[in-house]
């Protein structure tokens, strides 16, 4: 049964959250985004649908953190009641669908690092973890851990040292090279407390990227092992019928979804938005053997429906929380 960290939000029916949520945590420069970048098309692979996301990615408060940074005057309880609003408009809007139409949900740092930071910076840990008492917990943390020595030569060469990531609006030192040594040297003692509180997977990021991905892979591989593989390659009812009828229309919310004949006898698909006044343009695509008529991918202005992809059906079926339009803005 999954679980949160003391608060339910209202109208989070944790039942309905049948999908996996995984995090992979660690400071900045450790390869987090690296490793995403290879587990997602693996996952992909094996045939399930995937989605990930990060910190500042939300469209509530994302930017605002980027333009707040910039003006380095947040104020350190500014500054975590920023990041939470961030992260609340992410579970709210991302994660929770994902996980309720079964996807593998690949977050890109989670509560933790947000809870790292802001106790290094002097926040009550009390006050904090309450803060984030209404997170999920992950069905795994893989915290992709680096010594101090190992971290500084990985920044210097790829991005260079960022304000905050060196700990600059602590004033711990004019020199910003020592600030970010002294900074992320308590960041990783934090990360340290919190992989034992919180029982993380600690992998040691000091091998190559191949290795790394080679024991994330194989840790995932373990979460998962105990999820029915059938159901993500067999075709769900609605999709059946759709199939068995030859053609006809599915309509879901404010998009309806046709199919018919095309030229040489091969199906083709056509779609048509009403999200959009006046957008009356149809797309039509030769059909995949197994395609769904609500496999879809984008949508910028009208509805596109891959010709090659058969991985999505079954999530898209199960958005239940958003209107379906603005949930398959999430697949793009």
């Amino acid at each position: 049964m999954r679980e949160t960290y003391g608060v339910v939000l209202p109208g989070m029916n944790l039942a309905e959250l049948t999908g996996k949520l995984i995090v992979i945590e660690g400071t900045d420069g450790v390869g987090r985004s690296t490793q995403i970048n290879l587990l997602k098309p693996w996952l992909e692979q094996q045939g399930r649908a995937v989605m990930d996301t990060g910190i500042k990615r939300s469209e509530l408060a994302g930017k605002g953190i980027q333009q707040a940074q910039e003006g380095h005057t947040l104020g350190r309880i500014t500054l975590s009641l920023f990041y939470a609003t961030d992260f609340a408009d992410r579970l709210q809007k991302q994660i929770l669908p994902a996980l309720r139409a079964g996807f593998v949900v690949l977050t890109d740092r989670y509560i933790y690092s947000l809870m790292a930071r802001a106790i290094v910076r002097g926040v009550d840990p009390d006050w904090i973890r309450n803060a984030y008492s209404f997170a999920l917990k992950p069905d795994a943390v893989f915290y992709l851990r680096i010594g101090i020595d190992d971290l500084i030569p990985r920044v210097v060469f790829s991005r260079g040292f960022d304000y905050w990531e060196s700990g600059m609006d602590l004033h711990p030192s004019e020199d910003m090279y020592e600030s970010f040594r002294k900074y992320q040297t308590a960041l990783l003692a934090q990360f340290d407390k919190l992989a034992e509180e919180y029982c993380f997977d600690v992998i040691d990021t000091s091998a190559d990227v191949r290795t790394v991905f080679r024991n994330l892979r194989d840790g995932i591989a373990r979460v998962l092992s105990g999820e029915p593989r059938e159901p993500i390659f067999s075709m769900p009812p609605a999709a059946a019928a759709w199939r068995r009828a030859g053609c006809g229309a599915l309509e879901r919310g404010r998009v309806t979804v046709t199919q018919g004949r095309g030229r040489r006898g091969r199906g083709r698909t056509g779609c048509r938005s009403a999200a959009r006044q006046g957008c009356g343009r149809r797309c039509e695509l030769k059909s995949h053997p197994l395609l769904n008529p609500l496999e879809v991918a984008r949508i910028p202005g009208h509805l596109e429906i891959p010709a090659r992809k058969t991985l999505l059906y079954r999530p898209v079926l199960q958005y239940q929380s958003l209107d379906f339009h603005r949930q398959l803005q999430l697949l793009a």
